[in-house]
């Protein structure tokens, strides 16, 4: 009797255990075949979102790896400097080598740039080989030296601070990539300079985090099911439904231009340095141009040679990594064909700097 009822629980351990390790391997399954396949289909549109909704946990980022990058009291991270190393997640593996500058670039671009590129990650090649990003496609059509100083999560407040660290007496023209999410870090620092965000002590937990979030453990998918779920219970419980006659009306006014009017300022800072041609263009949410509300801001307060490029109309979702919300090498080959184009047609290597 006492062996029957021992095997009925082994028995009964061993189903729940099977039932585990069912839908972990199909959870980590699925997240391995939409990495190397580069599509989702046939899996369902929900399941799919939902995936790249809980990306963040099982992602590693380049600023937080101690590897990769180390605090800087001035810019919250940096990359290690004269370093070369791999920044990997499912989608890639990637080599990373900077310069003396801490930058993901070679010396010889830090060295008299005729072409300076301010931007984040996107800028900075998330998950693209150096050789296949934008700015070595203007290197190789427009044999010019061009320095990337984009550094991830930096907005245009920290991409203009690096930026006086570059000499700027070579540079023909400046090229900055914006992001949406730039916007709250630019607001924080308009009219006074704020801290930077994140002291040491912090910075060490965020490396601790990276380095769990890259680290796969057993039952990792349905652990991060489960918090899923349970995060959404407790926030739809917390929000109160509203009363049927509050009306829902959106805040135009509060939320007009709020890009630009963050944003133009940095533009009249960087104008105490360099009086060149700048190009702008933003990548971040697909398909949605934050450019636009640059040009129509311009329109009313004219700013001097300052040209705002719509890349969006180029791409595809082909031209981005399936999970990860970074353009590939296939989109950083038709934004570094493009500009050049525009840099050719403008002559603004030809020109000299007033």
């Amino acid at each position: 009797m006492i062996w029957s009822v021992s095997g009925q629980r082994f028995s009964r351990f061993g189903l729940i255990l099977g039932g585990f390790i069912f839908v972990e391997v199909a959870l980590v399954g699925s997240v391995v075949y939409m990495a190397h396949s580069q599509r989702y289909s046939p899996l369902p549109d929900g399941y799919y979102y939902w995936v790249r909704g809980q990306y963040g946990y099982f992602k590693s980022t380049t600023n937080f790896n101690s590897a990769l990058s180390r605090y800087d009291t001035s810019l919250g991270y940096r990359f290690r400097p004269n370093i070369t190393g791999r920044f990997t997640n499912p989608e890639f593996d990637v080599e990373v080598r900077t310069n003396s500058l801490g930058v993901r670039d070679d010396e010889a671009s830090h060295e008299h740039p005729s072409i300076v590129v301010l931007g984040d990650s996107h800028g900075m090649g998330w998950g693209v080989e150096q050789p296949d990003r934008f700015s070595e496609v203007l290197e190789n059509r427009l044999r010019t030296r061009v320095l990337n100083t984009a550094i991830t999560s930096y907005g245009t407040h920290r991409e203009t601070k690096l930026l006086n660290q570059v000499d700027l007496d070579s540079c023909k023209l400046l090229i900055i990539q914006y992001c949406d999410n730039d916007l709250a870090e630019n607001v924080a620092n308009l009219d006074m300079e704020q801290n930077i965000g994140i002291d040491s002590l912090e910075f060490r937990a965020a490396e601790k985090q990276n380095t769990i979030n890259r680290t796969y453990f057993p039952f990792k998918g349905i652990f991060l099911s489960l918090r899923w779920l349970i995060n959404s219970g407790m926030q739809s419980a917390a929000q109160p439904s509203a009363p049927a006659s509050t009306p829902q009306v959106a805040d135009t006014q509060a939320t007009k231009f709020e890009h630009a009017k963050a944003f133009f300022p940095y533009l009249r800072r960087v104008r105490e340095r360099y009086k060149g041609p700048i190009v702008v263009f933003d990548l971040g949410v697909y398909n949605f141009p934050i450019v636009k509300e640059f040009q129509d801001y311009q329109a009313i307060h004219p700013e001097e040679a300052i040209h705002f490029v719509n890349v969006h109309p180029l791409l595809t979702r082909a031209d981005y990594f399936t999970i990860d919300d970074h353009i590939n090498a296939r989109g950083h080959a038709k934004i570094g064909a493009a500009l050049a184009d525009l840099i050719q047609e403008k002559g603004w290597l030809q020109s000299q700097r007033p």
